[in-house]
């Protein structure tokens, strides 16, 4: 098993626990952290002693999104910076479909709020916890941005385009409790109760037969992927086109002074 710099990953039988634990556990997904991500989905690939993928968080939040320190030195109207996000965007599709179409039943323990790629990445799994004080939040056009990843048609799938545009546009924050409610989650628990809950989803997915689970979730990928190809072929090139006019370096920027940063 790998050595990651921004993920801890601890082995329970056929359990593996995943932990995003990246910068005093605020966990933005930075290009190393797409990278291992994508990684570690090659390692499961190959794995038959893995059966089940749970994704938690070490700090406060599961993440706070994309790393915009690292963003922002990117996105500026320079036509070859341009050109490199768009192949970071790339990768970011890459680890979304990877994780996605893993073989084994994967979790997301969310503790701690989950914010942008933070939640791509939970979108990614197959069952979906959140604590009772977690929250989502989609900030992308706060910083001159639009949902990218693929996650837009994944979002308008879950939810229907009116409430997709509300969550995207208005980038408000999303209380567990609504989450549930909207069917972007499966469960609000406790903290406490988090990985207890996960455990025992987990031995009743057990007792089923395995092919059957393994081609329900096949099945049921397959039945949202409809008209995907053409968005993830066009993201790319909207992603550096957006770039070119300067409005998310400007957006970063500002954010970023406004921090401290």
């Amino acid at each position: 098993m790998a050595n990651y710099q921004t993920l801890d990953l601890k082995q329970d039988n056929d359990v593996l626990e995943v932990t995003l634990n990246h910068k005093n556990g605020t966990n933005p997904v930075s290009n190393t952290m797409l990278k291992e991500l994508i990684q570690l989905a090659d390692w499961l690939r190959e794995s038959k002693e893995i059966k089940y993928v749970i994704f938690s968080n070490s700090g406060r939040f599961f993440s706070v999104g994309a790393d915009l320190v690292e963003a922002a030195d990117n996105f500026n109207p320079a036509e070859a910076q341009s050109e490199n996000i768009r192949r970071m965007q790339i990768v970011g599709q890459e680890m979304m479909r990877k994780l996605e179409t893993l073989e084994q039943i994967t979790f997301a323990a969310i503790q701690g709020s989950a914010y942008g790629a933070g939640v791509a990445i939970a979108m990614t799994t197959d069952f979906r916890f959140m604590t009772e004080s977690s929250v989502f939040n989609l900030p992308e056009t706060n910083v001159g941005l639009f949902l990218t990843w693929g996650c837009t048609p994944r979002l308008v799938k879950s939810v229907g385009a009116v409430k997709a545009k509300e969550l995207i546009m208005l980038c408000e924050d999303v209380s567990a409790k609504e989450c549930l409610q909207l069917g972007l989650i499966n469960k609000v628990v406790s903290e406490e109760k988090m990985m207890e809950e996960v455990y025992q989803t987990i031995e009743k997915l057990r007792r089923k037969g395995s092919l059957s689970i393994r081609l329900t979730k096949k099945l049921v990928n397959a039945s949202v992927a409809p008209n995907f190809g053409d968005i993830f072929i066009n993201e790319t090139e909207l992603v550096e086109r957006v770039a070119l006019s300067g409005e998310p370096a400007a957006r970063m920027n500002e954010f970023l002074k406004s921090k401290g940063k």
